[in-house]
């Protein structure tokens, strides 16, 4: 039962945590994809929010590229582990058309 009960809390967390990967990755692509944005710029807006959020991802990775088309942020790294000798990981990543001004 309380096996059970420890699997029911290891999800929430899995998907707490993905949520939170999500939202980072968001706010660095936000700072990557504008006209005067930059992947180092998204690498470290993504890291800070990441930051703040409690630390629920460890050993993460925030990596970020821009082309002329389009600009992504991947943000990945384990989830804490609640149950022994299970690791969980996390690995989201977002992309969108990179903003340019045409005439």
């Amino acid at each position: 039962m309380v096996l059970l009960l420890l699997m029911v809390v290891q999800v929430g967390v899995w998907y707490h945590t993905r949520a939170v990967a999500q939202t980072a990755a968001r706010h660095g692509l936000d700072h990557v994809r504008t006209i005067n944005g930059s992947p180092s710029e998204g690498i470290d807006v993504a890291s800070e929010f990441l930051d703040q959020s409690g630390g629920g991802l460890e050993n993460r990775n925030v990596d970020a590229t821009r082309t002329a088309a389009v600009s992504s942020v991947t943000v990945s790294g384990r989830v804490v582990s609640i149950l022994p000798g299970v690791s969980f990981t996390v690995s989201v990543t977002v992309d969108a058309p990179t903003e340019r001004i045409e005439p």
